[in-house]
């Protein structure tokens, strides 16, 4: 047979595939290219695994699904007959979809589902198995088939309780019988099932099953494939409105969540939330901080998204603020939204089951979901009126194998709402956009009352909004927050550094008005009293019973080093820790001892480990494009040693020696075994592999590369 009567078969095509059109199979089926194929021998034999079919079938919209599940039960079928076939039972022309037809099946022909073949489209065998048991609910052909005349004129026969039992099986054609093969004639018929069966309009499949014929079937629908035309697109969004209202109330909502999280972190800091040993932080302490920062549900979405986007962190014992989160704090307002829609991708609890655990079993689930909403909302239209009905129903249609709880999309949506992305119940253009020319300009000015609280009257600058956190307690939020000045935050303050004078002239640079007295009368209080009490830090404690040692001590090196000063005649402090101060006297020529808290002496801790964690090992994902043309220059290759592969395995069946084999499994990746073949025929090799694998038969389709062992 010439190259030009060969059949069409997946390995033909593939191996005839042009750059563009092997780029685009490789990149609609990511798993073909992932980790990189040495040739096209490996690219045909992972895409007849069990694992990338499924894979594929998978990513496939209802309108494809729906396309490759008519080709599967009706057979071979043209262009035309296929969208003749769709619209048979229904108003819509076969004209008015031919065109969204020849867009699905050019798909599935790319993703190597469907081949075609003079003209006649064809579902790859494997793929079928992929499928339902009967495709669309029809039963294969019959062996001798009755044309819809004799089918009409039998169920009219048979009479309204036969066919309201075969309406039964319309969509789904077996069920169960007892005794299905049982001889039976119209004349001698009793029941319904038996009248079925007596005019051929059901067929026995066992002794405990019937089927419904494939040209009742169709009679029954009407010669409908589906109970509902399919759909070339996905159901449409409502018209856009008020697209400038919606956009100012998202904008509101997403300065509103910047303040909220300013105001949680500024929360975590202040309070010390302990660590559960599941991870999470303690309710108690979560709720104390959530009551300034939003009501219980909202509070819960900004938790979670502290955590998500590495802006608090447990150390052992508590949850604080991280290195990241004073970044956070000093980007514009802009870029700190914009981390907290990237972190709101990334939670890995799912919606609606948002709490202090922080964590979930299923993260991955989680994510997706909100991936799946979020992509969903950038093809509406900011002003889009957006109900969870909708959206969900958007995803049943591009993910027709996937259930699609409602509630579940809704929770989502409410985290939405959160964040500014859905305002007044519709889309905004939070949901994509780059960048907001409209944003605030942030303000370093602030009004203060004779009631010791100041009012930011907008956005704050991060220096300012920082003075002002040491400065005040706060006390509600949202961007025009309120903070009270009180003795514990103005102590607070002086605590840090700050003096009395620093105080009043931030006062007098920030305000919008005159110092009020009272708050001036404030201050002057706490600073009288301030630093009355001193209290020294010391990091160890050393006591020697000689007099001479303490003064040889004091006058070594070892006293600047580690910070040594006398409080004692015999008793000396250090700014350095225990065991640095070990190290030195040990240095200085002494046999120091460590004790405890307590006096009692205990033995050295082991040293220390810095905590390391196993690399992440992440398969890198192959160009499409350049995949492709690699793939193209060594054409070829893998299809000619075809023959030389199946003489070597030929070899070592009649020599019966051990064989290095590297093959495709299932899922897609390729494994190296030490066999010894057993039988070659119809494409396969039966083998024993080494070390208690057992006995497998692999297709030689699938065996990439055949050396001695």
């Amino acid at each position: 047979m010439s190259a030009a009567e060969e059949p069409t078969t997946l390995a033909s095509t593939i191996r005839n595939l042009d750059k563009q059109s092997l780029s685009r199979l490789l990149a609609l089926r990511p798993d073909l290219a992932n980790p990189a194929p040495r040739d096209l021998a490996e690219v045909s034999s992972r895409a007849s695994t069990h694992a990338s079919i499924n894979a594929a079938i998978s990513s496939l919209d209802r309108w494809r699904l729906s396309l490759l599940t008519s080709l599967a039960a009706l057979g071979d079928l043209s262009l035309t007959e296929l969208a003749e076939a769709l619209c048979r039972g229904w108003l819509t022309s076969p004209e008015d979809i031919q065109a969204d037809v020849a867009a699905g099946i050019s798909d599935l022909l790319d993703m190597a589902l469907v081949l075609e073949d003079s003209g006649q489209l064809h579902v790859i065998q494997i793929v079928t198995t992929h499928l339902s048991q009967y495709p669309a609910g029809l039963a294969p052909a019959s062996v001798m088939p009755m044309n819809p005349d004799e089918v009409t004129e039998k169920l009219a026969a048979a009479g309204s309780k036969a066919r309201s039992v075969l309406e039964r099986l319309v969509w789904s054609p077996t069920g169960h019988v007892p005794n299905a093969r049982r001889a039976v004639t119209p004349e001698t018929a009793t029941t319904p099932v038996e009248t079925a069966l007596a005019y051929r309009l059901l067929r026995p499949l066992d002794d405990d099953t019937v089927i419904l014929p494939r040209e009742v079937a169709l009679v029954l629908r009407e010669n409908r494939l589906f109970t509902e035309q399919p759909r070339p697109t996905p159901p449409p969004w409502p018209e856009p409105s008020q697209v400038t209202l919606v956009n100012r109330a998202g904008l509101g909502t997403a300065l509103e969540a910047v303040s909220a999280m300013s105001a949680l972190l500024e929360g975590v800091e202040r309070h010390n939330c302990a660590l559960l040993a599941n991870g999470g932080i303690a309710k108690r302490d979560a709720r104390i901080v959530l009551s300034r920062v939003a009501p219980e549900g909202d509070g819960w979405v900004y938790l979670a998204l502290a955590a998500a986007g590495g802006l608090i962190g447990a150390d052992g014992r508590s949850w604080l603020p991280t290195p990241l989160a004073d970044r956070w704090r000093t980007d514009s307002l802009w870029g700190q939204w914009v981390s907290l829609r990237h972190a709101w991708r990334h939670i890995p609890q799912m919606p609606g089951s948002l709490d202090n655990t922080l964590d979930a079993s299923a993260p991955a689930t989680a994510q997706a979901w909100r991936r799946l909403v979020h992509q969903e909302l950038r093809t509406a239209e900011p002003g889009t009126p957006i109900t969870a009905t909708a959206v969900a129903d958007r995803i049943r249609w591009r993910q027709p194998g996937t259930t699609v709880d409602d509630a579940l999309v809704e929770a989502v949506l409410d985290e939405c709402r959160v964040l500014g992305m859905v305002a007044l119940d519709a889309r905004t253009d939070l949901v994509d956009a780059r960048t907001r020319a409209d944003m605030p300009e942030r303000t370093d000015d602030v009004i203060l009352q004779s009631d010791l609280t100041a009012i930011a009257p907008g956005p704050l600058t991060p220096d300012t909004a920082a003075d002002l956190a040491l400065l005040a307690d706060r006390e509600s939020t949202g961007i025009a927050g309120v903070r009270r000045f009180n003795r514990a935050s103005l102590r607070r303050a002086l605590d840090a550094g700050w003096t009395g004078e620093r105080v009043r002239q931030w006062w007098t640079e920030h305000s919008l008005g005159d110092v009020p007295q009272s708050l001036l009368v404030l201050l002057d209080d706490v600073v009288r009293d301030h630093g009355r009490v001193s209290v020294a830090a010391a990091g160890a404690l050393l006591e020697d019973d000689d007099p001479a040692a303490v003064e040889a001590i004091l006058r070594s090196s070892l006293a600047n080093d580690v910070g040594l000063r006398r409080i004692g005649p015999q008793v000396l402090v250090a700014q350095a820790e225990p065991d640095q101060v070990l190290a030195g006297l040990r240095e200085l020529g002494m046999s120091p001892v460590a004790r405890d808290a307590h006096g009692d002496v205990f033995s050295t801790p082991p040293p220390p480990r810095a905590k390391a964690e196993a690399p992440a090992s992440s398969a890198p994902h192959s160009n499409p494009d350049e995949l492709a043309a690699c793939l193209l220059d060594n054409r070829g290759r893998g299809f000619s040693d075809r023959r030389q592969l199946i003489a070597q395995l030929h070899q070592a069946h009649h020599d019966g020696s051990w064989m290095h084999i590297e093959r495709v499994i299932d899922d897609g990746t390729t494994v190296r075994q030490t066999v010894r073949i057993m039988a070659v025929a119809a494409g396969a090799v039966r083998c024993v592999i080494r070390g208690g694998g057992g006995v497998a038969i692999v297709p030689v389709s699938r065996i990439t590369s055949c050396q001695p062992a």
